[in-house]
């Protein structure tokens, strides 16, 4: 049986129209891709970052552990947890331990954008002298954030290790020494 003209035009339909289905389904998953990719960007650069680091005090010694929020949006439910004690300065003082604070015991409900919390850990002479009880004064121990924003919770564990801080020097500002310089020549000006 041979196809009329007609039926060849039909079949050639069909099969112009299958393509067209399957090139619009392809293209509709391209997008879908691509729209999820926008979805993450978006959410990468309006979530909130809680950042845990110890640094030394610019132009001390003096060791800092800090906690910011360097995203974009709060952070909110914020739980910090130790996950060993630190007595600051090295000194057994139930009192001052970190892990008992109640920043890291108690949840917080909103660290704002650029917010930072500061905690003194000790003079780096003291925390790093020889026979320092590591159950006192950690070299390395792990922070735990875990916070949300619209609806999405993150649980992150940051490892603090200050060993890499051993013989460093302490960092120096210019402008602050300038400044320092100035106040002691002022201060010497005036007593004339």
């Amino acid at each position: 049986m041979a196809l009329s003209t007609t039926d060849w035009l039909t079949l050639a339909l069909v099969l112009i129209t299958g393509f067209y289905a399957w090139a619009t389904f392809k293209i509709l998953r391209a997008n879908e891709a691509v729209v999820a990719a926008m979805q993450g960007q978006t959410e990468a650069q309006l979530r909130p970052y809680v950042v845990v680091s110890a640094a030394p005090r610019t132009g001390t010694t003096l060791m800092l552990l800090e906690i910011q929020n360097t995203g974009h949006s709060p952070a909110t439910a914020l739980s910090l947890s130790l996950d060993r004690d630190f007595f600051p300065h090295a000194e057994y003082r139930e009192a001052e331990n970190i892990a008992k604070l109640p920043a890291f015991t108690q949840p917080i409900e909103s660290l704002a954008p650029g917010a930072r919390l500061q905690f003194v850990l000790g003079v780096g002479g003291t925390i790093f002298a020889p026979g320092v009880d590591e159950s006192i004064c950690p070299k390395v121990f792990c922070v735990r954030a875990k916070y949300s924003f619209a609806g999405r919770a993150y649980d992150e564990n940051h490892v603090i290790d200050m060993r890499p801080m051993l013989h460093s020097a302490a960092i120096q500002d210019p402008v602050a020494d300038e400044l320092k310089r100035l106040r002691e020549s002022l201060e010497g000006f005036l007593k004339k």
